[in-house]
């Protein structure tokens, strides 16, 4: 998948995402509020990056992306394993997509690190 394409469809989901909380939470809760702004914010940020040509800027953001799907998913694993998500094992079905994610965001950053190389002339 190349990376323009990668960065809208998680740029979408993440929006969406952002702000379904506002209407899934049942009253004022902070915690809800702060992860939907916060996935409104991931969203607008791979948004506005998809057409930014491929620079170490981009590819720092891809890999703290990277880095952060990969943190949602290791803690959603340790939740599942502690037996505080889902007895069943379709409880699994959300972190491997996670890790999807994440390998996504990893592979992104690595494929687009081929950047010119620039003499110092000093």
């Amino acid at each position: 998948m190349k990376t323009k394409w990668m960065l809208t469809i998680f740029g979408i989901w993440y929006v969406v995402e952002g702000i379904s909380v506002f209407f899934t939470s049942g009253g004022f809760y902070f915690m809800s509020y702060g992860f939907g702004i916060f996935c409104i914010v991931l969203g607008l940020i791979c948004l506005m990056l998809r057409n930014e040509h491929p620079s170490r800027l981009r590819n720092s953001i891809l890999f703290i992306f990277f880095l952060s799907a990969l943190g949602i998913s290791l803690i959603a694993y340790y939740a599942q394993w502690s037996g505080m998500s889902m007895n069943s094992p379709v409880g699994y079905v959300i972190p491997t997509i996670w890790l999807f994610v994440a390998i996504g965001f990893l592979l992104a950053s690595r494929r687009s690190s081929a950047l010119p190389k620039v003499r110092n002339l000093q």
